[in-house]
């Protein structure tokens, strides 16, 4: 059982009370000089994705990749063994072995025993950062979404912290934001306590061996990380298994509304989107090599499976559209984005497939 410590008075309670971040400027290792206006922008997060922001894990990845001067497209093998799990789509997720083999960056889970405010100050004293879970109610970046209107789990970066202005600059979604003054407080500080996650999930970032693998050795462990991650996907058709599970729940949907409709096509079409769109990136990066290098990788197939895999992604969003007509009442026509995206998709892994001589 974790045990947490509580301020119970006295001088060193009303120390932690009046700074509970501190007094001190810390920031994650390369990330000294950081201002939101100023830090670097990943392709994978240009406004004209489709499915950019993507989700709230495998954007925080992006930006921290890309705000630490590395390459988060390497990365994005995973979207290779995606599968659709019978009521959602795989989460899609960098895996933590596959950050360490490309970044040299170790990942895993912190036990937050104290004070939030106090992990902070230890782990960005290092240089090292923080995945935070948090409630989106208090991230301005979200305004018109969830910002002081709903309740939502979200995941965060801090990067650079400003105990005295009582300023953090942050991750989250497809940018780097500001977080201040009460939104701070009830984000990270005491006042997150009362909120939606008073215990949060946390991982730590060590980022102390980062490394800057030459350019043909990046792709390299990229290649061998994409192969495994094809060998791991699953036997039959997720795309054609999600497009059946929505066709059934289109009742449901007419019945409960657009409040249901958010969050299941979140689970649904978003996440099967955002992983055919990431897919197709990592295609075009695989491709790029194999045309500069010597490999037995074949560059032709994987353009041809960035191109179906980008068709699956644009359909995925139309077809999420129709999901929304059904949510309204109104009769969906799910007939031709579902087989665009199956076809797509399908399409796409087989000519990966191909490409790493996988194929039948």
């Amino acid at each position: 059982m974790t045990t947490l410590t509580e301020n119970r008075g006295g001088a060193a309670g009303q120390e932690l009370a009046d700074a509970p971040f501190g007094t001190e400027v810390l920031a994650v290792r390369g990330c000294e000089s950081l201002t939101a206006v100023d830090a670097p922008r990943s392709v994978l997060h240009d406004p004209a994705e489709p499915w950019s922001p993507t989700n709230c894990y495998m954007d925080v990845w992006i930006g921290l990749t890309t705000v630490l001067g590395l390459d988060p497209v390497p990365m994005l093998g995973a979207a290779f063994s995606a599968d659709f799990l019978g009521d959602q789509w795989e989460f899609l997720k960098p895996r933590q072995e596959d950050i360490e083999v490309l970044y040299g960056l170790t990942l895993g889970e912190y036990d937050t025993w104290r004070p939030l405010g106090e992990h902070l100050q230890c782990a960005m004293s290092r240089g090292d950062a923080l995945v935070v879970e948090v409630d989106a109610f208090h991230l301005p970046d979200t305004a018109g979404v969830s910002y002081r209107t709903s309740h939502t789990k979200t995941s965060i970066v801090p990067l650079r912290l400003d105990p005295v202005a009582r300023e953090l600059v942050y991750l989250h979604n497809d940018g780097v934001h500001v977080l201040s003054g009460e939104d701070l407080e009830n984000t990270l500080g005491p006042g997150a306590r009362s909120g939606l996650v008073p215990f949060p999930y946390v991982e730590l970032v060590r980022t102390q061996d980062v490394k800057r693998l030459e350019p043909r050795e990046l792709w390299q462990c990229a290649t061998g990380l994409v192969r495994a991650h094809v060998r791991r996907a699953p036997a039959t058709s997720p795309a054609q298994r999600l497009v059946a599970a929505i066709r059934a729940e289109l009742p449901a949907l007419a019945e409960r509304g657009m409040d249901y409709f958010h969050v299941y096509s979140f689970a649904t079409t978003r996440q099967a989107g955002l992983t055919a769109g990431l897919a197709a990136h990592a295609c075009r990066y695989l491709a790029e090599g194999a045309e500069r290098w010597p490999s037995d990788l074949d560059a032709m197939q994987l353009l041809a499976a960035a191109e179906s895999l980008d068709a699956a992604a644009a359909a995925a969003k139309t077809l999420q559209f129709q999901l929304a007509r059904a949510a309204r009442g109104r009769t969906p026509r799910v007939a031709a984005s579902a087989e665009a995206f199956v076809t797509g998709y399908d399409t796409g892994m087989q000519c990966v497939r191909d490409a790493v001589g996988m194929g039948e």
